[in-house]
């Protein structure tokens, strides 16, 4: 893992954790503590970049449950953290992807050709 790998993960960690913790405080009246906060966001990240977006809604349902959240209140935090968390992935990967290729910074060059793109896209 080089350096800017390491700052993207840093910076999604920060993403997933702001998302959560808004979600918290807007869907429920309990409080945690900061550090609980970004170890269920680490665990978040991880599940959801590194297996399935799905499976870690189902893992933050888990830990919310873990924590004495109701059913509604934990399924409505946990989709609205993962949502924003996704969405938020698109837009900085774009800004990202935006910025390398355009001051040339190796790891975030967008290395596609139109043929490529269209291809994955399936139009042809």
């Amino acid at each position: 893992m080089n350096f800017v790998d390491a700052g993207i993960y840093i910076l999604l960690i920060t993403l997933y954790y702001l998302f959560l913790k808004t979600a918290l405080e807007v869907f429920t009246y309990k409080e945690l503590r900061s550090y609980s906060i970004l170890a269920i966001a680490i665990l978040g990240v991880a599940v959801s970049l590194g297996i399935n977006s799905l499976l870690g809604v189902l893992v933050l349902f888990g830990v919310l449950k873990l924590l004495k959240l109701g059913f509604r209140e934990a399924i409505l935090v946990a989709f609205t953290a993962e949502f924003g968390f996704i969405i938020g992935l698109v837009v900085i990967m774009f800004i990202l992807t935006t910025a390398g290729t355009m001051f040339g910074i190796e790891g975030l060059e967008f290395n596609m050709t139109l043929d490529e793109l269209l291809r994955i896209a399936g139009y042809r």
